[in-house]
């Protein structure tokens, strides 16, 4: 049976019941106005009451039937079947009762239309059946059931019958029009049923197939997200990697410190992407932090930090070799970031062997800008920057001794040479003054002779250490060799060189130095030299040669003297 038989059924029960429903009130009014057009006397209460039982029977009939079509296969009911007889059977005792019934007596096959339509003439014809059974019994029996009808249609005779045939054949044949319909209208069905089921199944597998390639693509989004993680490592390894290497050539390569901070903190602002990159080291006395190498340009922000940056958190960070990252910076917690729009610091410690060198501090303008790949990079390139900074320091300490005298703990000769070197260059170019002051112990030779020569090392020494604690911090303090020092002063005239030498020469020959061995003390002396760039001298070879001559001078005048080198004017010459 056809899936949507109900829905078809319920439709046409409607249209048969809303048809009903308004063509018996109709029938009753008709019959009514043939019974006053014919003077015939008013109906009676008996009639009337009759006829209302019968149309509320009816209408509670189409809505049973209605209500059971909905829930049920009606075909297939034999609830449906009694109701559908008794609506005909009621429709056929509904119609006996009204004067001119028998002209209406088609009313009664009415309900069999939608049986006929949906499941064929052959089933419709039992109902149409009992239809003219009914019709024919109400006419046999018409003295007990109809009231007021008109006398020549009173009884069952031939001309009834006639009608009555005609009747049945007319309804036959239009039954059986509608049966083709219906059987027509049942193949289509099948066939749409067919097709929609070819269709479900279909439906059915384009889902699955939908549902296939759903997981398919899932999988190769989750395949894709895991290619995308580990390209992102891989860029982040390949980063890390690029990074080391550059930091280990950069170890290798670079022993000055300055230079390294700076190409190391220029590494880290590229890789890491921040606003603000410092390195900051502990001083020689290992109690401050000190900032080397910044990229910070605004003057005040830069006044800010180093004036902030020994707080106890950043000092923590160091001493204890703790990390630090806030990605929501509280300015009053860390006061090197007031004022300088600080949103997320990260603070990794230098440390080698458990000894704290500084700090890396780096700082971004955006909350939340520091992950724990950041804090891992960052540690990481510390580690081999304290390493580096712990080279260049033992590269420091090696050149200082390469450049230091070993029992003056002055510079030594090759060094002064070099920075003599340097300081002409720049002279030439930026046009500054260098002046020289060369000299040498009076009578050393008797000193060593006399008191040996270990008394004879303390003598140097103490000069050495005299003359280093009375030049400024730029000038170069050298043993030429032997009991001969010079001294390097750069931005200096002649007129100043020689009035600083008058100031070392006094200063030595307040030198009293003791012989435990004996108890003796004595007092030396020296002699000076004075020569100036470009004033008495157009290089260093002729600064150097000018110095010396001018020393030799002061001994041949005496000794304990100071002489300047010769020029257009005569040579000034101290006097003891």
């Amino acid at each position: 049976m056809i899936s949507n038989l109900p829905v078809e059924f319920t439709r046409y029960e409607k249209v048969i019941r809303n048809f009903l429903w308004v063509a018996v009130p109709l029938l009753v009014l008709s019959d009514v106005y043939a019974g006053c057009v014919e003077n015939a006397a008013a109906s009676s209460y008996g009639k009337i009451v009759l006829q209302v039982a019968l149309y509320a029977a009816l209408i509670t009939t189409s809505l049973l039937k209605l209500n059971y079509i909905k829930k049920n296969n009606p075909l297939s009911g034999k609830i449906y079947k009694i109701l559908k007889y008794i609506d005909i059977l009621l429709i056929t005792l509904f119609v006996s009762t009204l004067r001119h019934g028998f002209s209406y007596c088609f009313i009664t096959v009415v309900p069999v239309f939608s049986v006929c339509i949906t499941d064929g003439f052959g089933t419709s014809m039992g109902y149409m059946m009992f239809a003219l059974v009914t019709q024919i019994l109400s006419l046999l029996f018409a003295d007990f059931i109809h009231l007021n009808r008109i006398p020549e249609l009173e009884s069952f005779n031939i001309l009834n019958t006639v009608f009555l045939v005609i009747y049945v054949l007319v309804f036959i044949a239009l039954f059986r029009i509608f049966g083709i319909h219906s059987e027509l209208y049942r193949l289509k069905e099948k066939d749409n049923q067919k097709l929609v089921a070819e269709l479900k199944r279909k439906y059915v597998q384009l889902e699955q197939a939908k549902f296939e390639k759903q997981e398919q693509f899932e999988k190769l989004k989750e395949i894709n997200y895991q290619l995308e993680d580990m390209n992102k490592k891989l860029a982040s390894s390949l980063a890390e990697f690029f990074t080391l290497q550059q930091i280990s050539q950069a170890i290798g390569s670079i022993f000055d410190m300055d230079e390294l901070l700076k190409f190391v903190n220029d590494i880290i602002i590229g890789v890491m992407g921040v606003a603000t990159s410092n390195i900051a080291l502990y001083n020689k006395e290992g109690n401050r932090l000190k900032v080397q190498v910044t990229n910070i340009s605004n003057p005040r922000e830069r006044a800010i930090l180093t004036d902030n940056i020994n707080v106890p958190p950043l000092r923590e960070c160091v001493d204890k070799g703790r990390t630090i990252i806030d990605n929501a910076v509280e300015p009053e917690k860390y006061p090197f970031t007031k004022g300088r729009n600080v949103k997320s610091l990260l603070c990794v410690p230098l440390q080698v062997k458990g000894k704290g060198y500084g700090l890396i501090l780096i700082e971004h303008t955006i909350p939340n800008a520091f992950s724990e790949d950041n804090v891992r990079l960052l540690e990481v390139i510390t580690q081999h920057i304290s390493i580096a900074i712990e080279n260049a320091k033992l590269y420091e300490q090696l050149q200082e001794y390469a450049n230091t005298d070993s029992l003056t703990q002055v510079y030594n000769r090759s060094y002064f040479q070099k920075r003599l070197r340097e300081e002409i260059a720049r002279a030439k170019q930026q046009g500054y003054e260098v002046s020289i002051i060369f000299f040498d112990v009076d009578d050393f030779k008797v000193y060593n002779d006399t008191y040996g020569h270990l008394f004879g090392d303390m003598i140097l020494k103490s000069i050495a250490l005299t003359v280093k604690e009375a030049v400024r911090k730029d000038d170069v303090v050298a043993r030429f060799g032997g009991e001969e020092f010079v001294v390097l002063l750069p931005h200096t005239d002649k007129e100043t060189a020689y009035e600083k030498a008058e100031e070392l020469r006094r200063k030595i020959s307040e030198i009293v130095v003791c012989d435990k061995s004996d108890n003796s003390a004595i007092s030396v002396s020296v002699s000076m030299g004075v020569s100036t760039f470009p004033t008495l001298a157009l290089n260093e070879i002729d600064l150097l040669n000018s110095a010396d001559e001018a020393l030799y001078m002061a001994k041949a005048m005496g000794k304990n003297r100071v002489a300047m080198a010769k020029s257009s004017d005569t040579c000034p010459v101290s006097k003891v």
